[in-house]
């Protein structure tokens, strides 16, 4: 048993278990909304808070692998070890909370723009004036109603942008929180493994760009057009 443990077997499934149970979208993942991702971070750190409760009753359901091993190995686990297990998981809870604090209340009018006159009232003292009548232009437009069902959040803020464009921004301000995130740890992940101790007065901003681009090169078709030709002796 103490083998197994002083390989991080444990550590690397708790690992993988946040990893599957932590699901944000970054650019390349389709377009799915920002506030759909904040349900699904919410979702995964009360999970987290019922893991340690389950922890402190013995129960390892929740990790198959662990669940599976102590049963085929008939072992279980001392009150050490689970201390750790229970101080890995509010870590993560904690570090979710801190990267990504709960959506408040009041931005709800961002992932429906249709409310009643009382959710109107509600955001009203949380909006300037303007933003709070291109809400009400919105909530009133049945066209834009049948918009809204067809288009994904952020595609349907950004198509409401030319005429409402304060709200929109207002909007888009968050619903970006994620992409923005993501590339910027992109970007310093990229500028880590390019600019070394060797090479620290390297200029890497074209390096940067090609690193960090969605497109791929098609490096046969660039060889071919530099390719040198030599006469024949």
């Amino acid at each position: 048993m103490d083998r197994w443990l002083k390989t991080g077997s444990v550590k690397r499934k708790l690992n993988e278990k946040s990893d599957a149970t932590v699901k944000v979208h970054h650019p390349d993942a389709g377009d799915s909304a920002a506030t759909s991702d904040f349900d699904k971070i919410k979702a995964a750190r009360l999970k987290m808070e019922l893991w340690c409760v389950r922890l402190d009753r013995q129960e390892f359901d929740c990790f198959p692998t662990l669940a599976d091993f102590l049963l085929a190995a008939d072992e279980e686990l001392d009150g050490g070890t689970v201390a750790a297990f229970k101080e890995h998981l509010q870590g993560l809870h904690f570090q979710l909370g801190r990267y990504f604090p709960e959506l408040h209340a009041g931005f709800e009018w961002i992932r429906n723009p249709f409310g009643d006159k009382t959710h109107i009232e509600h955001v009203s003292s949380k909006l300037p004036p303007r933003q709070v009548d291109s809400l009400v232009d919105i909530a009133s437009d049945g066209t834009l109603r049948t918009t809204f069902r067809e288009k994904s959040l952020t595609d349907f803020w950004v198509h409401v942008q030319p005429e409402h464009p304060e709200l929109a921004d207002a909007a888009l301000k968050l619903l970006m929180l994620f992409p923005t995130t993501y590339n910027c740890e992109a970007g310093f992940s990229a500028l880590v493994g390019l600019k070394t101790k060797q090479r620290n007065r390297i200029n890497v901003d074209c390096d940067m760009r090609l690193k960090l681009s969605s497109l791929d090169p098609d490096i046969v078709s660039l060889m071919s057009q530099h390719k040198q030709h030599h006469s024949s002796h």
